[in-house]
């Protein structure tokens, strides 16, 4: 509750700053017109273009925004495979989240390779059920009105 309570009030300031808005903006252009794939995400993770790929990530996982910065923000990096792998990215766009994040909170060579083996490992199959699981769990987190 309380980290659902967090996200919402981060999700609120991002959503106020004219940073993030020209962002979605921007990543929702891109997604109605049928260009937001994994290459302009990559191009957004390359460029240490934190809003604009956590927005992209959020769409194409169809999933709240406050996950995917929590992931990225709270050094999840096992969340960003599951993701990643489930959504079908390659390793190098993987990767290139990866750093991004990193810039929150470096990360060594071991670290990134060790993920790398987890990342080849992983079932396609496999990271689809957590990606589900997580849907669940953030509906579940929602409160309904009485």
């Amino acid at each position: 509750m309380v980290a659902k309570a967090s996200d919402q009030l981060q999700t609120e300031a991002r959503q106020r700053s004219a940073e993030y808005a020209a962002a979605e903006s921007h990543v929702r252009a891109l997604h109605k017109a049928g260009e937001l794939n994994e290459s302009q995400l990559w191009a957004f993770a390359s460029a240490g273009k934190f809003d604009e790929t956590t927005i992209a990530l959020s769409i194409m996982c169809d999933l709240p925004i406050g996950l995917i910065v929590r992931a990225t923000t709270q050094s999840l990096s096992e969340q960003i495979l599951v993701l990643a792998k489930a959504i079908g990215l390659s390793w190098d766009t993987t990767k290139a989240i990866l750093r991004l994040q990193a810039a929150k909170k470096p990360s060594s060579g071991h670290e990134i390779d060790s993920l790398f083996a987890q990342f080849t490992q992983m079932k396609p199959a496999t990271a689809t059920k957590a990606m589900q699981f997580y849907r669940l769990l953030e509906r579940a987190a929602v409160p309904r009105p009485s």
